[in-house]
């Protein structure tokens, strides 16, 4: 058994880079375990799939099939995406990278025979071989730039070369903070990157009701400007409540050209949002309707709201691309189907709309953990996000593609999207 040898192609790689794994050396039709496990601050993640090795004692992730696991299958990427807290951690948690300027280490242990996960655990069994992977979001070449300059706050994403490159802003939801991962990685396919917060970062407004407008604007016209970014349109991308900020702010910076809502609030939520033409008045959520489950508060049906709190995005130049979860325990699917209707027909052109079934609210870029509920610091409980693991973490790596194809053709091409897209469910 000294002869195992696990090898991982490539070892180091853009997290949104399929590996191949393969294992030589094992004895022949024997029962094999391969565990992943990963540290990310004080919370560790962990996944595993039990395979069969062949005739001459290999394995092939891609081409063998998972018997048990947290995946089962043919599932090449499944022991990454499948990952969850191990047992001694803190089980409501969201697997995020917090320092782009370093790499997630995933360590691949094999482990001779078919393991439970109780089994892998305090203590766990003794590998026949190990090796480390390193993933990244932040290609080594990408400048990570902290922004403070007036009232401008963020962090700015610049890939290698002379540039001028496209312009995207990154922005996320009611968490508040500054999240860095999707914009860094966004860079690392060639895109100049700005990840926006708007509160709870820095001296920004501690609570989302301050949050104003007109900072929003200044921070967009300001990026839009910026000798690094191209001048003939930028794409902005928004998930959860950043999504209400990318569709509004659409109607006031004219260089906004192409707009990702990834389960993104189509209507004025939450509170009003403060601005220097008028405060906009927003549609008041039903907390009657919170069901409490196991896992957490299901808010997706507080939010029904009426014709005259939906954001009128078609009133742009923008073309939008709509990425739902058709399982999203935090904004009901039906709430972007009410919305398309209301665009009117000369417009819909613009409007794509991308529904995955069994897929939550929380889609990241591809291969990321699944986080089915986590506690939300805002909300002080639990939340509840949605999503069966499988399907959900397929959404993820088909929409990261077509978010790609998107400001590809939108900002690079200047291409309009077909109509007869509109309203397409993945089948997968």
């Amino acid at each position: 058994m000294n002869d195992v040898k696990i090898s991982v192609t490539p070892c180091e790689a853009l997290v949104d880079e399929r590996v191949h794994i393969k294992v030589d050396g094992l004895p022949k039709n024997g029962p094999i375990t391969i565990k992943a496990s990963l540290q990310e601050g004080n919370n560790r993640f962990a996944s595993y799939g039990c395979y069969t090795a062949t005739e001459q004692g290999h394995l092939t992730v891609e081409d063998q099939a998972s018997v048990q696991g947290t995946y089962t299958g043919l599932e090449p990427m499944g022991l990454f995406w499948s990952m969850k807290p191990e047992p001694s951690s803190r089980q409501n948690i969201r697997f995020l990278k917090k320092d782009v300027t370093s790499p997630i280490i995933v360590t691949l242990s094999v482990i001779e025979g078919h393991h439970s996960w109780e089994s892998l655990f305090d203590p766990p069994p003794k590998p026949l071989a190990t090796l480390d992977v390193y993933r990244w979001y932040k290609d080594r070449n990408v400048r990570r730039e902290r922004v403070s300059k007036g009232n401008i706050r963020g962090v700015l994403f610049i890939p290698p070369g002379p540039g001028p490159f496209w312009g995207v802003i990154d922005m996320f939801g009611t968490e508040g903070g500054l999240f860095e991962h999707r914009a860094a990685l966004l860079a690392s396919h060639g895109y100049c990157v700005f990840a926006l917060p708007f509160f709870a970062y820095e001296d920004l407004p501690k609570f989302l009701p301050d949050v104003s407008l007109d900072y929003l604007i200044e921070c967009v016209e300001w990026f839009a400007g910026i000798p690094g970014v191209r001048h003939d349109g930028i794409g902005i991308i928004g998930i959860s409540k950043g999504g209400m900020y990318a569709m509004e702010l659409c109607r006031h910076v004219p260089q906004v050209k192409a707009v990702v809502l990834v389960n993104g609030v189509t209507f004025y939520s939450d509170a009003p949002l403060k601005f220097s033409k008028g405060d906009i008045k927003n549609y008041r959520s039903r907390l009657d309707q919170v069901r409490v489950t196991p896992e957490g508060a299901d808010v997706a049906n507080c939010y029904q709201p009426t014709d005259e709190f939906f954001i009128k995005g078609w009133e742009s130049e923008a073309t939008f691309l709509i990425i739902s979860g058709k399982d999203d325990r935090c904004l009901n699917y039906s709430v972007v189907e009410h919305f398309m209707k209301l665009v009117p027909t000369e417009h819909k052109h613009r409007f794509q709309v991308i529904a995955y079934p069994n897929t939550g609210h929380l889609l990241e870029p591809p291969y990321s953990p699944h986080c089915r509920h986590s506690y939300h610091k805002v909300l002080q409980s639990d939340a509840l996000w949605g999503g069966e693991t499988k399907a959900h973490s397929y959404a993820q790596e088909d929409s990261w593609r077509r978010i790609l194809e998107f400001f590809s053709n939108q900002l690079q091409s200047n291409k309009q999207m077909s109509g007869s897209h509109l309203n397409t469910t993945s089948k997968l």
